[in-house]
Protein backbone atom coordinates (compact mmCIF):
# COMPACT_ATOMS: atom_id res chain seq x y z
CA UNK A 1 0.00 0.00 0.00
CA UNK A 2 1.35 3.19 -0.67
CA UNK A 3 1.78 5.74 1.53
CA UNK A 4 0.53 9.31 2.03
CA UNK A 5 4.08 10.21 1.65
CA UNK A 6 5.25 8.26 -0.97
CA UNK A 7 2.14 9.48 -2.93
CA UNK A 8 2.86 13.32 -2.34
CA UNK A 9 6.27 12.27 -3.48
CA UNK A 10 5.52 11.01 -6.65
CA UNK A 11 3.46 13.97 -7.33
CA UNK A 12 6.52 16.38 -7.19
CA UNK A 13 8.69 14.24 -9.19
CA UNK A 14 5.87 14.04 -12.49
CA UNK A 15 5.57 17.59 -12.22
CA UNK A 16 8.94 18.66 -11.22
CA UNK A 17 10.15 17.29 -15.18
CA UNK A 18 11.94 14.53 -13.57
CA UNK A 19 12.21 10.76 -14.35
CA UNK A 20 12.41 7.98 -11.39
CA UNK A 21 16.12 7.98 -12.60
CA UNK A 22 16.55 11.74 -11.41
CA UNK A 23 17.21 12.92 -14.92
CA UNK A 24 16.16 16.04 -15.47
CA UNK A 25 14.03 16.38 -19.12
CA UNK A 26 14.70 19.14 -21.97
CA UNK A 27 12.74 21.51 -21.90
CA UNK A 28 9.69 22.08 -23.84
CA UNK A 29 9.11 25.83 -25.38
CA UNK A 30 6.28 27.20 -27.85
CA UNK A 31 7.96 28.65 -30.74
CA UNK A 32 4.46 28.99 -32.54
CA UNK A 33 0.68 29.17 -31.70
CA UNK A 34 -2.11 28.27 -34.42
CA UNK A 35 -4.85 30.54 -33.30
CA UNK A 36 -8.17 32.46 -34.50
CA UNK A 37 -9.06 35.90 -33.95
CA UNK A 38 -11.88 36.38 -31.24
CA UNK A 39 -14.80 35.68 -33.82
CA UNK A 40 -12.86 32.73 -35.14
CA UNK A 41 -13.34 34.65 -38.47
CA UNK A 42 -9.25 34.69 -39.14
CA UNK A 43 -7.24 31.83 -38.50
CA UNK A 44 -4.54 32.28 -41.49
CA UNK A 45 -1.88 29.52 -41.05
CA UNK A 46 -4.97 26.99 -40.11
CA UNK A 47 -5.50 25.56 -36.76
CA UNK A 48 -5.38 21.86 -34.88
CA UNK A 49 -1.70 20.92 -36.48
CA UNK A 50 -1.13 16.99 -37.10
CA UNK A 51 1.79 14.10 -37.87
CA UNK A 52 5.09 15.30 -37.31
CA UNK A 53 6.93 17.86 -39.28
CA UNK A 54 9.26 17.68 -41.40
CA UNK A 55 12.58 19.15 -42.02
CA UNK A 56 13.94 20.72 -45.78
CA UNK A 57 17.87 20.81 -46.84
CA UNK A 58 16.89 24.13 -46.21
CA UNK A 59 16.69 23.98 -43.26
CA UNK A 60 12.74 25.25 -42.56
CA UNK A 61 10.24 22.97 -41.29
CA UNK A 62 7.13 22.00 -42.51
CA UNK A 63 3.78 20.86 -41.42
CA UNK A 64 -0.24 20.73 -41.66
CA UNK A 65 -3.29 21.28 -40.04
CA UNK A 66 -6.80 20.07 -40.09
CA UNK A 67 -8.48 23.48 -40.75
CA UNK A 68 -8.77 26.81 -41.58
CA UNK A 69 -6.12 28.67 -43.45
CA UNK A 70 -5.47 32.20 -45.23
CA UNK A 71 -8.74 33.46 -46.51
CA UNK A 72 -11.79 32.17 -44.78
CA UNK A 73 -11.61 30.04 -41.26
CA UNK A 74 -14.20 27.70 -43.08
CA UNK A 75 -10.89 26.47 -45.69
CA UNK A 76 -9.65 22.85 -45.57
CA UNK A 77 -6.26 22.99 -43.29
CA UNK A 78 -2.85 23.86 -44.39
CA UNK A 79 0.51 23.03 -45.22
CA UNK A 80 2.72 25.63 -43.47
CA UNK A 81 6.34 26.48 -43.49
CA UNK A 82 8.37 27.25 -40.09
CA UNK A 83 11.97 28.57 -39.39
CA UNK A 84 13.59 27.21 -36.41
CA UNK A 85 13.08 30.20 -34.33
CA UNK A 86 8.99 30.38 -35.33
CA UNK A 87 7.87 32.30 -37.83
CA UNK A 88 5.36 30.05 -39.39
CA UNK A 89 3.85 30.79 -42.70
CA UNK A 90 1.01 28.94 -44.68
CA UNK A 91 2.26 27.77 -48.09
CA UNK A 92 -0.65 26.37 -48.99
CA UNK A 93 -4.54 26.56 -48.24
CA UNK A 94 -7.19 24.03 -48.78
CA UNK A 95 -9.71 26.25 -50.18
CA UNK A 96 -13.30 25.48 -50.61
CA UNK A 97 -14.86 26.74 -54.16
CA UNK A 98 -18.15 28.40 -55.05
CA UNK A 99 -20.59 25.78 -54.15
CA UNK A 100 -18.44 25.37 -51.12
CA UNK A 101 -17.11 21.94 -51.90
CA UNK A 102 -12.63 21.24 -52.33
CA UNK A 103 -12.09 19.83 -55.34
CA UNK A 104 -8.65 20.02 -54.42
CA UNK A 105 -8.18 18.14 -50.99
CA UNK A 106 -9.59 19.11 -47.54
CA UNK A 107 -8.21 18.04 -44.23
CA UNK A 108 -4.66 17.32 -45.03
CA UNK A 109 -4.04 15.38 -42.22
CA UNK A 110 -3.52 11.64 -43.41
CA UNK A 111 -0.02 11.35 -44.75
CA UNK A 112 2.85 13.81 -44.94
CA UNK A 113 6.14 12.74 -46.75
CA UNK A 114 9.60 14.20 -48.46
CA UNK A 115 10.38 12.82 -51.58
CA UNK A 116 13.15 11.68 -52.89
CA UNK A 117 13.03 14.84 -54.90
CA UNK A 118 13.13 17.27 -51.89
CA UNK A 119 9.50 18.08 -52.74
CA UNK A 120 6.41 17.52 -50.15
CA UNK A 121 3.79 14.95 -50.84
CA UNK A 122 0.96 14.21 -48.83
CA UNK A 123 -2.91 12.89 -48.79
CA UNK A 124 -6.07 14.60 -47.64
CA UNK A 125 -8.93 13.29 -45.49
CA UNK A 126 -11.50 14.78 -47.91
CA UNK A 127 -12.02 16.79 -50.99
CA UNK A 128 -11.80 15.66 -54.47
CA UNK A 129 -13.69 14.25 -56.74
CA UNK A 130 -15.34 11.42 -54.57
CA UNK A 131 -14.71 13.24 -51.45
CA UNK A 132 -12.27 10.72 -50.12
CA UNK A 133 -9.30 12.62 -50.57
CA UNK A 134 -6.16 12.89 -52.59
CA UNK A 135 -2.64 12.77 -52.98
CA UNK A 136 -0.81 15.90 -53.78
CA UNK A 137 2.46 17.49 -54.51
CA UNK A 138 3.84 21.37 -52.98
CA UNK A 139 7.21 22.23 -53.99
CA UNK A 140 8.77 24.04 -51.07
CA UNK A 141 8.11 27.26 -53.16
CA UNK A 142 4.63 26.59 -52.77
CA UNK A 143 3.70 24.93 -56.69
CA UNK A 144 0.87 22.75 -55.99
CA UNK A 145 -0.47 19.83 -58.03
CA UNK A 146 -2.98 17.20 -57.37
CA UNK A 147 -1.81 14.10 -58.51
CA UNK A 148 -4.48 11.46 -57.35
CA UNK A 149 -8.46 11.36 -56.37
CA UNK A 150 -8.53 8.29 -54.00
CA UNK A 151 -11.66 6.25 -54.24
CA UNK A 152 -11.60 6.89 -58.33
CA UNK A 153 -11.07 3.44 -59.65
CA UNK A 154 -14.28 0.92 -59.98
CA UNK A 155 -15.07 -0.67 -56.08
CA UNK A 156 -13.16 2.34 -54.59
CA UNK A 157 -9.84 0.12 -54.51
CA UNK A 158 -7.82 3.20 -54.32
CA UNK A 159 -8.26 4.22 -50.94
CA UNK A 160 -6.21 6.66 -49.14
CA UNK A 161 -4.18 5.82 -46.10
CA UNK A 162 -0.62 7.32 -44.34
CA UNK A 163 2.48 6.38 -46.24
CA UNK A 164 6.14 6.93 -46.39
CA UNK A 165 8.87 7.29 -48.94
CA UNK A 166 10.11 4.11 -49.86
CA UNK A 167 13.27 2.90 -50.82
CA UNK A 168 12.80 2.89 -54.90
CA UNK A 169 11.37 6.47 -54.76
CA UNK A 170 7.36 5.29 -54.41
CA UNK A 171 5.52 5.78 -51.42
CA UNK A 172 3.89 2.87 -49.24
CA UNK A 173 0.93 2.46 -47.27
CA UNK A 174 -1.68 0.75 -45.65
CA UNK A 175 -5.11 1.03 -44.76
CA UNK A 176 -7.50 -1.49 -44.29
CA UNK A 177 -7.35 -4.41 -45.91
CA UNK A 178 -4.78 -2.82 -48.70
CA UNK A 179 -1.46 -2.26 -48.92
CA UNK A 180 -0.32 0.33 -51.75
CA UNK A 181 2.31 2.17 -53.80
CA UNK A 182 1.79 4.83 -55.12
CA UNK A 183 4.33 6.88 -57.46
CA UNK A 184 5.29 10.27 -57.53
CA UNK A 185 3.24 10.96 -60.36
CA UNK A 186 0.13 9.49 -58.82
CA UNK A 187 -0.47 5.86 -60.26
CA UNK A 188 -1.93 3.99 -57.34
CA UNK A 189 -1.01 -0.13 -57.00
CA UNK A 190 -2.25 -2.49 -54.45
CA UNK A 191 0.34 -4.73 -53.50
CA UNK A 192 -0.77 -7.08 -50.90
CA UNK A 193 -4.39 -7.47 -50.16
CA UNK A 194 -5.58 -8.77 -46.10
CA UNK A 195 -7.49 -11.57 -44.98
CA UNK A 196 -10.39 -9.44 -43.51
CA UNK A 197 -10.67 -11.97 -41.27
CA UNK A 198 -7.48 -11.64 -39.72
CA UNK A 199 -8.48 -7.82 -39.11
CA UNK A 200 -7.34 -4.11 -40.38
CA UNK A 201 -4.00 -2.05 -40.98
CA UNK A 202 -2.98 0.72 -38.45
CA UNK A 203 -0.67 3.46 -38.65
CA UNK A 204 2.45 3.91 -41.32
CA UNK A 205 4.58 1.31 -42.44
CA UNK A 206 8.58 1.15 -42.11
CA UNK A 207 10.92 -0.35 -44.20
CA UNK A 208 13.90 -2.53 -43.37
CA UNK A 209 17.51 -2.02 -45.01
CA UNK A 210 17.03 -5.12 -47.52
CA UNK A 211 13.54 -3.80 -48.22
CA UNK A 212 11.12 -5.65 -46.09
CA UNK A 213 8.20 -3.45 -44.75
CA UNK A 214 6.83 -3.94 -41.46
CA UNK A 215 3.71 -2.83 -39.80
CA UNK A 216 1.26 -3.44 -37.58
CA UNK A 217 -2.59 -4.25 -37.67
CA UNK A 218 -5.27 -4.15 -35.45
CA UNK A 219 -6.65 -8.36 -35.33
CA UNK A 220 -9.68 -9.50 -35.45
CA UNK A 221 -11.60 -10.19 -31.55
CA UNK A 222 -9.36 -7.15 -30.49
CA UNK A 223 -6.16 -8.72 -30.76
CA UNK A 224 -3.47 -7.06 -32.53
CA UNK A 225 -0.12 -8.31 -34.33
CA UNK A 226 3.17 -6.76 -36.33
CA UNK A 227 3.98 -8.27 -39.80
CA UNK A 228 6.15 -8.08 -42.33
CA UNK A 229 6.07 -8.36 -45.90
CA UNK A 230 8.99 -8.86 -48.51
CA UNK A 231 9.90 -7.34 -51.52
CA UNK A 232 8.66 -10.84 -52.86
CA UNK A 233 5.29 -10.79 -51.25
CA UNK A 234 5.70 -12.98 -48.79
CA UNK A 235 3.81 -11.91 -45.13
CA UNK A 236 4.11 -13.33 -42.18
CA UNK A 237 2.71 -12.64 -39.09
CA UNK A 238 5.78 -12.00 -36.70
CA UNK A 239 3.90 -11.58 -33.11
CA UNK A 240 0.49 -11.77 -32.44
CA UNK A 241 -0.51 -9.66 -28.91
CA UNK A 242 -3.49 -10.74 -26.70
CA UNK A 243 -6.79 -10.12 -26.80
CA UNK A 244 -7.64 -6.00 -26.18
CA UNK A 245 -3.91 -5.03 -25.94
CA UNK A 246 -4.46 -2.36 -27.94
CA UNK A 247 -1.04 -1.33 -30.63
CA UNK A 248 -1.60 2.26 -29.42
CA UNK A 249 1.98 3.80 -31.16
CA UNK A 250 3.31 3.70 -34.36
CA UNK A 251 6.52 0.93 -34.69
CA UNK A 252 10.58 1.73 -35.25
CA UNK A 253 12.53 -0.28 -36.97
CA UNK A 254 15.97 0.76 -34.71
CA UNK A 255 19.53 1.22 -35.42
CA UNK A 256 19.63 -2.59 -33.31
CA UNK A 257 17.45 -4.74 -36.22
CA UNK A 258 14.91 -4.41 -33.74
CA UNK A 259 11.24 -3.16 -33.93
CA UNK A 260 9.92 -1.40 -31.08
CA UNK A 261 6.43 -0.13 -30.15
CA UNK A 262 3.95 0.64 -27.77
CA UNK A 263 1.05 -1.84 -26.39
CA UNK A 264 -1.12 -0.10 -23.99
CA UNK A 265 1.26 1.29 -21.54
CA UNK A 266 4.05 -1.35 -21.96
CA UNK A 267 6.71 -0.41 -24.32
CA UNK A 268 8.23 -3.20 -26.67
CA UNK A 269 11.06 -4.72 -28.41
CA UNK A 270 10.42 -6.94 -30.68
CA UNK A 271 13.18 -9.33 -32.63
CA UNK A 272 12.15 -9.57 -36.23
CA UNK A 273 14.28 -13.24 -36.95
CA UNK A 274 12.19 -14.65 -34.40
CA UNK A 275 9.02 -12.79 -33.53
CA UNK A 276 10.51 -12.66 -29.80
CA UNK A 277 9.04 -9.83 -28.15
CA UNK A 278 9.77 -8.49 -25.04
CA UNK A 279 7.95 -5.64 -22.71
CA UNK A 280 11.35 -3.15 -21.76
CA UNK A 281 9.28 -0.73 -19.64
CA UNK A 282 5.99 -0.07 -18.19
CA UNK A 283 5.11 3.52 -18.22
CA UNK A 284 3.55 5.26 -15.18
CA UNK A 285 0.73 7.56 -15.66
CA UNK A 286 3.31 10.59 -14.47
CA UNK A 287 5.56 9.07 -17.63
CA UNK A 288 2.76 8.99 -19.79
CA UNK A 289 -0.13 6.28 -20.09
CA UNK A 290 -0.68 4.76 -23.26
CA UNK A 291 2.32 5.98 -25.63
CA UNK A 292 1.27 7.52 -29.28
CA UNK A 293 4.65 7.90 -30.54
CA UNK A 294 8.13 6.86 -30.97
CA UNK A 295 11.33 7.73 -32.38
CA UNK A 296 14.82 6.80 -32.32
CA UNK A 297 17.24 9.94 -31.71
CA UNK A 298 20.71 10.68 -32.93
CA UNK A 299 21.92 9.88 -29.67
CA UNK A 300 20.55 6.05 -30.29
CA UNK A 301 17.73 6.45 -27.48
CA UNK A 302 14.11 6.03 -27.64
CA UNK A 303 12.25 9.50 -27.82
CA UNK A 304 8.09 9.45 -27.51
CA UNK A 305 5.25 11.24 -26.42
CA UNK A 306 1.96 10.15 -24.92
CA UNK A 307 -0.80 12.17 -26.58
CA UNK A 308 -2.63 12.21 -22.98
CA UNK A 309 -0.40 11.24 -20.47
CA UNK A 310 1.01 12.89 -17.37
CA UNK A 311 -1.26 13.89 -14.41
CA UNK A 312 -5.05 13.91 -14.24
CA UNK A 313 -7.36 15.59 -14.27
CA UNK A 314 -5.77 16.80 -17.32
CA UNK A 315 -3.38 14.93 -18.63
CA UNK A 316 -1.60 17.45 -20.76
CA UNK A 317 0.28 14.72 -22.58
CA UNK A 318 4.09 13.96 -21.89
CA UNK A 319 7.97 14.06 -23.69
CA UNK A 320 9.83 10.73 -22.52
CA UNK A 321 12.95 9.25 -23.37
CA UNK A 322 13.90 5.45 -22.32
CA UNK A 323 17.52 3.19 -23.64
CA UNK A 324 16.40 0.54 -25.75
CA UNK A 325 17.14 -2.25 -23.04
CA UNK A 326 14.36 -0.13 -21.43
CA UNK A 327 15.95 1.86 -18.23
CA UNK A 328 14.11 5.24 -18.10
CA UNK A 329 15.65 8.52 -18.60
CA UNK A 330 13.11 11.07 -17.87
CA UNK A 331 9.77 12.58 -18.97
CA UNK A 332 8.13 16.09 -19.01
CA UNK A 333 4.64 17.39 -18.93
CA UNK A 334 3.10 19.79 -21.31
CA UNK A 335 1.51 22.84 -19.86
CA UNK A 336 -1.39 23.70 -22.16
CA UNK A 337 -1.60 27.76 -21.79
CA UNK A 338 2.67 27.48 -22.47
CA UNK A 339 3.58 24.62 -24.71
CA UNK A 340 0.19 23.37 -26.28
CA UNK A 341 -1.24 20.13 -25.33
CA UNK A 342 -1.93 16.97 -26.94
CA UNK A 343 1.42 16.39 -28.41
CA UNK A 344 1.08 14.14 -31.67
CA UNK A 345 4.17 14.01 -33.69
CA UNK A 346 8.09 15.53 -34.00
CA UNK A 347 11.20 15.26 -35.50
CA UNK A 348 14.98 15.71 -34.71
CA UNK A 349 16.21 19.00 -36.54
CA UNK A 350 19.75 19.27 -38.05
CA UNK A 351 20.42 21.36 -34.65
CA UNK A 352 20.04 17.87 -32.46
CA UNK A 353 16.61 19.77 -30.96
CA UNK A 354 13.34 18.19 -31.36
CA UNK A 355 10.25 20.26 -33.04
CA UNK A 356 6.56 18.97 -32.94
CA UNK A 357 3.11 20.08 -32.97
CA UNK A 358 0.80 19.82 -29.99
CA UNK A 359 -2.45 19.72 -31.35
CA UNK A 360 -4.77 21.99 -29.01
CA UNK A 361 -3.65 25.04 -26.51
CA UNK A 362 -0.65 27.40 -26.39
CA UNK A 363 -0.15 31.07 -25.44
CA UNK A 364 -1.47 33.36 -27.91
CA UNK A 365 -2.41 36.80 -25.84
CA UNK A 366 -5.74 38.25 -27.16
CA UNK A 367 -6.51 35.21 -29.66
CA UNK A 368 -7.97 31.80 -29.25
CA UNK A 369 -5.22 28.93 -29.19
CA UNK A 370 -5.80 25.96 -30.97
CA UNK A 371 -2.29 24.12 -31.14
CA UNK A 372 1.28 25.05 -31.17
CA UNK A 373 4.79 24.57 -32.92
CA UNK A 374 6.76 23.62 -29.92
CA UNK A 375 10.95 22.33 -29.60
CA UNK A 376 12.41 20.62 -27.13
CA UNK A 377 15.95 22.06 -26.06
CA UNK A 378 17.43 18.10 -26.36
CA UNK A 379 20.58 19.43 -27.44
CA UNK A 380 22.11 16.00 -29.31
CA UNK A 381 24.93 17.84 -31.45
Amino acid sequence: MKTLLGILASIALATSGFSQTGSSAPPITQLFDFSCNGSFSSCPQGFDPTLSPVQLANSNFYGVTWWAGTGSSSNGGTVWKATSTGRVTALHTFQFNSSGKFPAGENPVIAFAVGADGDLYGATEQGGSANQGIMYRLTPSGSFKVLHNFCSDTGCTDQGGPFILGQDGNFYGAVFDTIFQLTPQGDYTVIYSLDPKLGSFSRTLVQGPDGTFYGSCSGAKESGFIFSLTESGAFTILHSFGNFVPLNSNIILASDGNIYGAAGSEIFQLIPSSGQVTNIHLMTAAQGLSPTFLMQASDGNLWGLAENGGISPDRPGTLFTLTTSGTFISSEEFKCSTTGCNPTGMVEGSDGNFYGNAITSGSAPNRNPLGTFFKVAAGLK
